[in-house]
């Protein structure tokens, strides 16, 4: 009985401990960002940020980088395990499209896996399924990337094999292929969401490529050649376009040796002629469909910033802020919930005005977009803009720290409980590569996001989101929607 005692006692002393060690882990990252906002002038954040969220003082592992004399960079991240993933993570996109080559990154994307002069398709398919490994080619606006995870005794054959797909990827094969693409791009079924997200960018910046699609149709693929591959490949496929990223069982030296061996004759590029920074348009793009069935597709978006801006992460708070909601699903009833936005739809005349929405944030290199997507019934779609546009003009004026900490909490955990496979981690270690020149430690994001308060929010709200131009598009039975001249007006606060 005394022994058992003791045990307890120790047991309760324990966990008293760690409560103790928990509650003053979130006091220092309070402590520091306020800090951060008040104590510390805005000019000289960065760097004590920077000084605060060293990797190694947090028992992270430093994301290493080294760069080839021709310009392209590795960057790796060693973890435990028996799978390394490593990929080619390009600067290149649809974003780098012309008029003339609209739809190239499609068709690249397509031939990716049809072969190479050196491995023909049977060869390829072989050789990978022969090292229990996964290839995948994915493209976007900006950004394309080529990954491949395998058994960390394979790594040298896995780098040999991407740069056989990127130095001499199977555009040749591009005639005995085109038809079999073509028709699968009609067949396919794209989901709406994707679509809403493609014209609003259409709409928003429809003189730049920014705007060009990535789902389709693309106007002029049709006629596209081997020749009009080989042109944007020759021009983006270059040097200083590329990062090679891994992640798993390996050792920094050894992948510089095998990256230098099979990408070290890569050319860098010509240097681009500047285009500027493309023009957000405010303007609406609407396909009004009265007999595709009683629900409507909106989205509403407003110019946001690029990656390396310094409001970028508050816009991310401020996504949390709107959050997302769908109907009938998650833990809390969107009627109880503690989410202002999220309780005012839910309850909008007794049964709520959309069955689903979401806030978004999309980064670029230059520029950014900032909004909310919409799926509701045709009766309701009045009601669920009014309250959407309502809840975003109250970010410049009626924010609570009770949100900002909500917020934030949403977005950490978004951030951080994302898979920690290898490929996981590769594809996060690429893309921060492409978009910021340098891996972000974990700890140095919870910084940063704890530096965000109430007054940095409406700031950063009423410089970027108050009477400022919008752009939005919608699809389905319309009758309800605002007129463009109403919606704009909605950016402001009126007050009587």
């Amino acid at each position: 009985s005394s022994h058992f005692g003791s045990s307890l006692s120790q047991f309760g002393h324990f966990c008293l401990n760690s409560h103790l060690r928990e509650t003053m882990s979130a006091a220092v990252l309070n402590v520091l960002g306020r800090q951060l906002r008040g104590a510390v002038p805005r000019g000289c954040r960065s760097a004590m940020t920077q000084t605060l969220a060293e990797p190694m003082a947090w028992n992270q592992t430093p994301a290493v980088v080294t760069t080839l004399p021709n310009g392209v960079r590795v960057a790796t991240k060693e973890t435990f395990g028996e799978v390394a993933s490593v990929g080619v993570f390009l600067n290149a996109g649809t974003r780098d499209e012309t008029k003339e080559t609209a739809g190239a990154v499609h068709l690249i994307e397509q031939l990716a896996l049809t072969g190479t002069v050196k491995r023909p398709k049977a060869k390829l398919e072989s050789e990978v399924e022969s090292l229990g490994a996964t290839l995948s080619m994915n493209s976007g606006r900006e950004q394309s990337s080529y990954t491949m995870s395998v058994m960390k005794g394979d790594l040298k054959q896995g780098v040999e094999i991407l740069a056989d797909l990127v130095t001499s990827p199977g555009l040749n094969n591009l005639a005995k292929e085109k038809e079999g693409i073509l028709r699968k791009l009609e067949e396919r079924e794209v989901p709406t969401r994707q679509v809403i997200d493609d014209r609003l960018h259409a709409c928003a910046f429809r003189d730049y490529p920014l705007g060009f699609s990535t789902v389709g149709p693309y106007d002029n693929i049709g006629s596209l050649t081997e020749a009009h591959l080989k042109s944007y490949v020759d021009v983006n496929y270059t040097a200083e376009n590329m990062v090679i990223a891994a992640s798993g069982p390996l050792k920094h030296e050894e992948l510089v040796k095998l990256v230098s061996a099979s990408f070290g004759s890569i050319k860098a590029g010509a240097p681009k002629s500047g285009t500027g920074k493309p023009y957000f348009c405010g303007a609406e793009l609407l396909y009004r469909n009265d007999e595709m069935g009683p629900t409507a597709y909106i989205a509403v978006g407003w110019e946001g910033v690029p990656w390396r801006s310094p409001d970028a992460v508050t816009f991310m708070v401020m996504q949390h802020v709107i959050g997302s909601y769908k109907k009938n699903s998650g833990l809390v009833p969107g009627n109880i919930s503690g989410n202002r936005v999220i309780n005012n739809v839910a309850n909008k005349m007794a049964v709520g005005c959309a069955d689903s929405f979401e806030a978004f944030s999309y980064f670029y290199k230059d520029t950014g977009m900032f909004g909310f997507y919409i799926e509701c019934d045709e009766v309701a779609v009045e009601h669920a803009v009014g309250e959407l546009m309502f809840g975003m003009n109250l970010l410049s004026f009626s924010v609570t720290d009770e949100e900002i900490e909500r917020a934030k909490r949403e977005l950490k955990a978004a951030l951080f409980s994302q898979p920690t496979s290898a490929e996981a981690s590769c594809a996060e270690l690429g893309k921060q590569m492409l978009a910021y020149g340098r891996g972000v430690p974990p700890a140095e994001m919870m910084l940063r996001i704890e530096g965000v308060d109430a007054e940095e929010v409406k700031r950063v709200a009423w410089k970027y989101l108050n009477d400022n131009e919008i752009s939005a598009t919608a699809l389905g039975p319309l009758h309800g929607f605002p007129q463009y001249y109403d919606l704009r007006r909605a950016t402001v606060m009126h007050r009587y």
